[in-house]
């Protein structure tokens, strides 16, 4: 697309997050007003970045930004032994931190780090954790449902028929895709042996009947504890009333 000028989406930027607002009641038109009067509205657009047509990497890069955690350990420099948690910003940024319970969030002079109680730390980074159930990626234009929908009732039935249908990953594709997944959130490859290194493979399924198996296993193992024998039950003594 051409570059194109941001003042009208900054508008239409401007004007959605006030429609909402003033739907779900959290603030006045008088509000609103207000905040059109300042100089500087608090809205910003930006269009300095570029995606190429073809760009994978850096689609990729723009959604990894989109999803990213809010919090990062590698900036959770220290934990003191008083239990403080001391949060360094990106890039030694030096900026103004807004302390907690304060009207004014007036933070005093600029710093590239924050002090949080363990409490108030735990409460900045759930506040980022979405509902179970939401909805946490939007498909828009080209890619949404209803799009899609009506591309595929617009293409010929003979086209339509002669399209492959969509072919079932193999047992082994399938692996290397939960492998793939598990290894990008963790960093680490479940498929490989943590003491040698080697791929790791499925030899057999061991069910719950066969319990010889089980027993053979975890005695090779060193993990086996033989139960000890429960002694008899002691039988009941009935008193006999002499009368």
């Amino acid at each position: 697309m051409p570059k194109l000028a941001s003042e009208p989406f900054l508008k239409l930027w401007e004007q959605e997050v006030f429609e909402l607002l003033l739907a779900e009641g959290k603030i006045t038109e008088d509000i609103v007003a207000n905040m059109r009067s300042w100089k500087h509205s608090g809205f910003s657009v930006d269009q300095s970045v570029r995606l190429e047509a073809g760009d994978t990497a850096g689609i990729q890069r723009l959604l990894q930004y989109f999803l990213r955690c809010p919090f990062s350990q590698a900036r959770m420099i220290e934990v003191t032994a008083a239990g403080k948690v001391i949060y360094k910003t990106e890039h030694n940024a030096v900026a103004r931190f807004p302390e907690p319970g304060d009207d004014e969030l007036l933070a005093g002079p600029s710093r590239n780090f924050q002090v949080f109680d363990p409490l108030d730390f735990l409460a900045e980074v759930t506040q980022h954790i979405p509902d179970p159930g939401a909805h946490l990626i939007r498909y828009y234009a080209w890619y949404s449902n209803k799009t899609r929908g009506q591309t595929a009732k617009r293409q010929p039935p003979a086209a339509a028929a002669m399209l492959p249908g969509p072919r079932s990953p193999t047992a082994r594709e399938a692996r290397k895709g939960w492998a793939a997944l598990i290894r990008q959130v963790y960093e680490t490859d479940p498929l490989r042996c943590s003491r040698c290194g080697a791929e790791m493979k499925i030899i057999a399924f061991i069910e719950r009947h066969q319990t010889d198996v089980i027993e053979k296993i975890l005695r090779h193992c060193g993990l086996w504890e033989q139960s000890p024998a429960r002694a008899p039950p002691v039988p009941a003594l009935v008193a006999a009333d002499e009368g």
